[in-house]
């Protein structure tokens, strides 16, 4: 064996020293295969890429590859970069050739139909005017101040524009839809037009209170880069002329109007609605705090749906924590609510791939028994929910008094639904409206001017009654999509306003806005933007210390009511002997109540120490669960790797010996 072995090692070396003998020649052709490798791989792999991410986030969505493909007319797309002027900002180099790649696949999609042209708009150069004619906003870096560009200019044949000023890293997630959104704009005629009608001042208006011009809601901005809006006046008597019909906070409409809504659903118009029992926003409008509500009890019920009156819902697994008071104390507000994936109709075109909505004293929506429509919730509650009476909210000042008498009645209940299928008018005897006549021309007809009214008729002028009968009576297939929070849309729940360089910028923090859009977008019949939005977010939660923090509260706050109903009764008894020492003119106590009177001193310092040690057990599981992942890291890995390389090299021994 011995001899043997002699022999094949010296084979072995023998054949190891011919190998080392010939190298240089291996060496050279690797080198050369390697070179030829990458030449080759440049020219006929440029823009290949691998997506290796949970959810697909860098590729392409099937709205994007649709609308590159059925472009009616050429885009040409001017990437503005200053990339000498950025040598010393790596972070941007990087976006920016993210952006360029992402718009190389883009030019690769569209069958011919864009042109892609990168441009170093260098200082004092012609590009540079270009780009600062064209409205590219440039920031300026460096100890000289030289201005640097990123941004995007696309233009179609026929001369229309859309410009991106300045592409932030912080929208990367945001990247895709908006360049999908920027050349779809391009290359249709027209945009679809959604008419509004709002209660409450969403386009800004003046604050008696602050005595200051309110500024409109971020979520106009929204609507306006994909649609043109059409603001509905309350007098209204037909609606016509829009793609889909917004209704933000409807209060105290007149007959007119909600005959119009009626007929413009009727005849198949879409229609988004959102409700609220509580409006906290036109409640603050109104300066006295009162239950501001908004709904539509007629026209509803004719639907098939209904708001439960004077309620709001409270949610403890899907509440938000928010600061209160000076030192902002963080405190569990019921009433706040963030509704994540698993309250969300992820199936549903309108909430694919949203993961954060914030709600805000939202009322319940229920289906009216016996309707013919069909009622599809879109977001539910959890189980830990409970109705509660809309007057709590007038004077809550602290969120947390919300737990008390909190009881989760098991059940989940609608915050938004959409509503499909047969339904009837709810004006089958029509309406009577008053219209001005103009009585010194006996051949003229009254006039429909929705802007007049009794008192603006004049001497020679009368009022006349008229009667408006119903066009449609009823619908196969009715499209309304109902939302039981106005709040939603205001701009604490869902972005951040900043001062950027001089400009207004809005960073979304939430998908509110994002909701809205994609609701307009499907129900006007543009729904191939609607799967790229949202794309890319990488806000992972940590649900597993989540759902640890609410079992926490559970215990923390049955534990604490306990506790606190014991100090109130043992605080009860000392005010009542020290009532019984003021009421005996400061005599001495017997022997029995002055031991009474320490016994209870004790207890209530036991019991405050109790309420201590709960408060210091609030975060033990999560303590506990970050030591654990900490040894994982530290202990169990190093361990498995070391017990793999031992086996490895024993494997090697007995495959040798």
């Amino acid at each position: 064996m011995r001899r043997r072995w002699s022999l094949t090692s010296r084979k072995r070396i023998k054949g190891k020293s011919m190998n080392i003998k010939h190298s240089p020649k291996l060496l050279i052709g690797v080198f050369a295969i390697m070179f030829a490798v990458i030449v080759l791989s440049s020219q006929w792999l440029t823009g290949f890429r691998a997506d290796l991410t949970e959810n697909g986030l860098y590729t392409l969505s099937d709205g994007t590859r649709s609308i590159l493909e059925s472009l009616d007319q050429p885009v040409t797309l001017k990437l503005y970069f200053s990339d000498k002027a950025t040598t010393q900002l790596p972070a941007l180099r990087t976006y920016a050739q993210r952006v360029e790649e992402l718009l190389q696949e883009y030019e690769s999609l569209a069958n011919g139909k864009i042109t892609l042209e990168k441009i170093d708009p260098e200082p004092f150069s012609e590009a540079e005017d270009e780009a600062a004619l064209a409205g590219l906003q440039g920031v300026p870096v460096g100890a000289r101040g030289d201005e640097v560009y990123f941004g995007l200019v696309a233009r179609n044949e026929s001369g229309a524009e859309e410009v991106i000023p300045f592409m932030q890293p912080d929208r990367e997630a945001f990247l895709e839809y908006e360049l999908t959104r920027l050349i779809s704009s391009l290359s249709r005629t027209e945009q679809p037009v959604v008419g509004i009608y709002s209660s409450i001042e969403i386009n800004g208006g003046f604050d008696y209170m602050s005595r200051q011009q309110r500024p409109a809601w971020s979520i106009l901005q929204y609507i306006e880069e994909g649609f043109d809006v059409k603001w509905i006046e309350d007098k209204a008597s037909k609606i016509e002329g829009v793609d889909v019909l917004l209704l933000i906070a409807p209060m105290n409409l007149s007959d007119e109007l909600q005959f119009a809504i009626d007929q413009y659903v009727m005849a198949g118009g879409s229609t988004v609605v959102f409700l609220d029992p509580y409006s906290e926003v036109a409640s603050s409008m109104g300066g006295m705090p009162s239950v501001q509500r908004a709904d539509l009890d007629k026209l509803l019920t004719a639907w098939g749906i209904r708001l439960r009156p004077e309620t709001f819902v409270t949610d403890f697994e899907n509440s938000m924590v928010v600061g209160v008071g000076q030192s902002r104390t963080a405190v569990r507000h019921v009433g706040l609510l963030g509704m994540k994936p698993g309250s969300l109709d992820n199936d549903d075109i309108i909430l694919n791939s949203l993961e954060s909505l914030n709600f805000s004293s939202a009322g319940i929506l229920d289906a009216v028994e016996g309707a013919s429509s069909r009622v599809e919730p879109l977001i539910q509650t959890s189980t830990q929910s409970q109705p509660r009476q809309s007057e709590l909210l007038l004077e809550l000042h602290d969120p947390q008094t919300l737990l008390n008498g909190f009881a989760p009645t098991g059940e989940r209940y609608t915050l938004a639904a959409r509503l499909t299928g047969p339904a009837t008018t709810a004006f089958e005897d029509g309406i009577e409206i008053e219209v001005v006549k103009d009585d010194a021309d006996p051949d003229a007809e009254g006039s429909d001017d929705s802007s007049a009214s009794p008192g603006d008729a004049k001497p020679e002028q009368s009022i006349e009654t008229r009667k408006l009968e119903p066009e449609y009576t009823e619908s196969e297939n009715i499209r309304v999509l109902v939302v039981s929070d106005t709040d939603f849309l205001s701009d604490r729940l869902w972005v951040q306003v900043q001062n950027f360089f001089g400009q207004q910028i809005v960073t979304p923090w939430a998908d509110n806005g994002s909701f809205l859009v994609n609701s307009l977008e499907h129900m006007s019949g543009h729904p191939d933007l609607i799967e790229i939005r949202s794309q890319g977010r990488f806000n992972r939660p940590f649900e597993r210390v989540e759902a640890l923090r609410r079992e926490a509260e559970e215990r923390f706050l049955a534990q604490q009511e306990l506790l606190e109903d014991e100090l109130k009764n043992t605080e009860d008894k000392l005010i009542q002997l020290e009532q019984l020492r003021d009421e005996g003119d400061g005599a001495l106590f017997t022997a029995e109540q002055e031991a009474e009177l320490e016994k209870f001193q004790e207890e209530k310092l036991k019991i405050r120490k109790q309420l201590r040690d709960v408060q210091h057990q609030l975060d033990q599981d999560i303590e506990d669960l970050g030591t654990q992942l900490k040894l994982i890291n530290i202990l169990l890995i190093p361990a498995l790797i070391c017990l793999l390389l031992l086996f490895n090299v024993a494997r090697k021994r007995l495959a040798m010996g």
